[in-house]
């Protein structure tokens, strides 16, 4: 029964997401790629190891399945740290890190910092996937990935939290918008001006809701969003105004679709974005060196 560690990856990957989908994007690969291999793996070992029941939104494993993810598991965390048990010795920084991120921190405030490192550790490959914040405690916490970054980052119990950056937010409109040609604006101006949010669930929504309430501020929401992208789009046709961090509008803003207007001295605010780890006794080189990388100066 010859089973390749490359194959036990793929496999851990599908039970860890449950998608086919997210799978060939963690492995870079294409979905029928992932199908083929685990079709390989399942005549490899003669059993199925996925549940494929019509009407699942996901795939689970079987009871063989859950047995080889976990002996897999066990044998890829011992591969890794024999790998970086050696490399230490050599003091070579190299290998795979695997990086969670949401949407607005990856797409915009990742890429200044991740072009360096790479040219710095040009032996680290670093396998970046978008996923939601939820998703991505989980898999922190699972060892899914060696690193997390989501926004206005919550303490967990086993999980170590790293200050990757503060992001000024500020005020975007269409550019026809009356605020457009404003140079700074206060929040308090805001009451009962049609809004466009992020959806209930994003930890920057709870942000912005908490310095609306204490500034006295009932927007009108019109509609609410977990991809800033979106977002965007509407405030650019004319549905609303919406607060962003800063530099996920640059590139907007230059190229005339969309107006920003900072807060006031006395509404401006921040928000956070944090480094998720999960504690444990030691790392590989590699992702230690990409948290020192990343971390906020």
């Amino acid at each position: 029964m010859p089973l390749d560690l490359n194959s036990l990856r793929l496999f851990c990957d599908l039970v860890e997401t449950g998608s086919f989908s997210r799978t060939a994007e963690r492995q870079y690969v294409s979905q029928p790629a992932v199908s083929q291999k685990l079709r390989t793996l399942e005549r490899s070992v003669g059993l199925a190891l996925l549940d494929r029941s019509r009407g699942k939104s996901i795939v689970t494993p079987t009871e063989a399945g859950t047995i080889l993810y976990r002996g897999a598991l066990s044998l890829l965390r011992d591969v890794e740290e024999l790998e970086a048990s050696l490399r230490s010795r050599s003091g070579e920084i190299a290998g795979a890190v695997r990086v969670a991120t949401v949407y607005s921190v990856g797409l915009h405030a990742l890429p200044g910092r991740l072009k360096p490192f790479l040219a710095q550790f040009p032996r680290v490959n670093v396998h970046l996937e978008y996923s939601q914040t939820t998703s991505i405690y989980e898999d922190v916490l699972s060892g899914a990935v060696d690193v997390g970054i989501v926004a206005c980052p919550a303490s967990r119990t086993g999980i170590e939290v790293v200050l990757f950056g503060e992001e000024a937010m500020t005020l975007i409109c269409a550019p026809e918008h009356r605020f457009a040609k404003r140079g700074e604006i206060d929040l308090t101006e805001l009451d009962g001006e049609p809004f466009i949010g992020f959806a209930d669930e994003i930890p920057t929504r709870r942000l912005i809701d908490e310095r609306l309430k204490l500034a006295g501020v009932r927007v009108r929401l019109v509609n609410a969003f977990d991809n800033i992208e979106t977002i965007k789009n509407l405030v650019e046709i004319g549905s609303g105004v919406a607060l962003v961090p800063e530099d996920t509008a640059r590139q907007e803003v230059r190229a005339g679709d969309l107006a920003a207007v900072k807060l006031s001295a006395g509404s401006a605010f921040l928000r956070p974005a944090g480094l998720l780890v999960k504690k444990t006794g030691s790392r590989r080189l590699a992702v230690d060196a990409f948290i020192r990388y990343m971390r906020a100066p």
